[in-house]
């Protein structure tokens, strides 16, 4: 297989990892083993890909230093923004854009607006098998349960006995995925580790789906814009009660969802790409202005 071939293979494999990831965002024990069985055997074909790209530049059959590897991104980006620009965000509403966006990263979509690019039929899938929405009325109880704190709730306590050192009940894939998570911010946003160390409530776990689902239903049209953002005001008062910076914000949520679900490559690098390359998007829609 020639390099070209090869990085096409390799973006499938990850546009696959994605979607199985957006599929099960409700970390019920089931959806966790799904999600994992299913992320299984692409994970798998990722490493035999990049076993064949180590073994084609150490054995001189291809150099890879000559390949852009830029021109496919550069692409992507431009169509991003044009979406962006097309669908500028209410300016009183801009202050909101910060909240769901590493979730909406992760899964690919714009996030300096309001409008989601995906396909309804892909995000209903995701809904359903993932969530377990059937319709609207599912996602109003889910939104309903998580302005709560419906996994700060359930995680919370035990999270924190776990940071402490103390006999807790998070299962072994929770404990892994905060291990998990805890190297891998070391080694990838080595910024962020201070504030995941520090961290000591899972709750924008919750608020972060809040706005991300919110956005999603309003896509579909289970919701109106105008409703949509009376919800992610009710998530950006207990943002701000609660956290100073993004960076605490980001940091709760990678700790929530590493108890809850387990490590997620994806999600690190979203957060990579909010904190490093558009750092200037949060720093123009700060956490005191919510």
């Amino acid at each position: 297989m020639d390099l070209e071939k090869m990085q096409a293979e390799m973006a499938k494999y990850q546009a696959e990892m994605l979607a199985i990831q957006a599929k099960y965002s409700n970390p019920t024990p089931a959806n966790i083993a799904k999600m994992q069985e299913e992320m299984l055997a692409i994970n798998q074909k990722i490493t035999e890909l990049s076993m064949q790209y180590a073994s084609a530049a150490a054995s001189g059959g291809m150099d890879l230093s000559q390949m852009d590897y830029d021109d496919d991104d550069d692409d992507d980006e431009e169509e991003i923004q044009q979406f962006i620009k097309d669908h500028p965000a209410p300016k009183d509403k801009a202050k909101y854009l910060p909240l769901g966006a590493l979730l909406l990263c992760t899964n690919g979509e714009p996030y300096e607006t309001f409008a989601l690019a995906g396909d309804e039929d892909d995000w209903l899938e995701a809904l359903e098998e993932g969530w377990g929405f059937e319709d609207a009325d599912d996602g109003i109880k889910m939104l309903t349960s998580l302005i709560k704190g419906r996994h700060e709730a359930k995680f919370g306590e035990d999270y924190r006995k776990l940071k402490a050192g103390k006999p807790h009940k998070i299962d072994e894939d929770g404990v892994e995925g905060y291990n998990d998570t805890l190297e891998n911010l070391k080694e990838e946003l080595p910024i962020l580790l201070p504030y995941a160390k520090k961290c000591e409530t899972l709750l924008a776990w919750d608020l972060e789906r809040v706005c991300y689902l919110a956005r999603i239903f309003v896509h579909l049209g289970w919701m109106e814009e105008a409703d949509a953002f009376k919800w992610m005001e009710k998530a950006a008062a207990k943002v701000k009660e609660t956290f100073t910076k993004w960076e605490d914000y980001a940091a709760s949520i990678l700790m929530g969802r590493a108890v809850a679900m387990g490590f997620g490559y994806q999600v690190i690098g979203a957060a990579c790409e909010l904190f490093e390359e558009k750092k200037a998007f949060l720093k123009s829609h700060p956490i005191s202005a919510l």
